[in-house]
């Protein structure tokens, strides 16, 4: 909860004087409908004086049966695929999604979001996997980039977008 609140002051920042005032204030929140984005959202539309625009395609990757596990849990109990998931583009969790599957949903939501809010600046709230895509996308990176970026709770990641397919990160 206190680096949500930092993350709203951060955001509330933009465009004032100081080290985001080249960045214009934010002009809508997208958020992930999962209930752990929609509150650090809801807290972030509330300081700014707008609205939560929840949009699914930018949920968290499904883990399908890994969902509410940890990373050691998966690779205790099931070592075989969880070795063959990590890395990987086409293998997905038992019951979940594949990157590749998710990459695609994840850039409908991105292209959407540009779509809907183009020349302004839009807060998205996320999770590891769709930051990460995002980044992917900025970076006009591989799919390989997907292993290897580190997304920290709360932190923010700044992307510019211009024309189509042209970022600055």
């Amino acid at each position: 909860r206190e680096d949500a609140a930092a993350v709203t002051r951060l955001i509330s920042s933009l465009g004032k004087p100081g080290r985001y005032a080249h960045i214009a204030p934010a002009s809508a929140v997208v958020a992930s409908p999962m209930r752990r984005t929609m509150q650090t959202a809801g807290a972030i539309a509330d300081a700014i004086g707008v609205t939560v625009e929840s949009l699914e395609n930018i949920r968290e990757i499904g883990f399908g049966d890994w969902d509410g596990r940890t990373s050691d849990e998966i690779a205790a109990t099931e070592p075989g695929a969880w070795n063959s998931w990590r890395g990987s583009w086409t293998v997905a969790p038992p019951n979940g999604e594949s990157l590749e599957t998710f990459d695609k949903r994840l850039q409908q939501g991105r292209e959407e979001i540009l779509r809907q809010h183009a020349g302004k600046t839009v807060v998205v709230v996320a999770h590891v996997m769709p930051i990460r895509g995002f980044l992917r996308w900025g970076f006009a990176a591989t799919e390989a980039s997907y292993w290897r970026s580190q997304v920290a709770p709360c932190s923010v990641t700044i992307i510019r977008a211009w024309e189509i397919g042209r970022a600055h990160v």
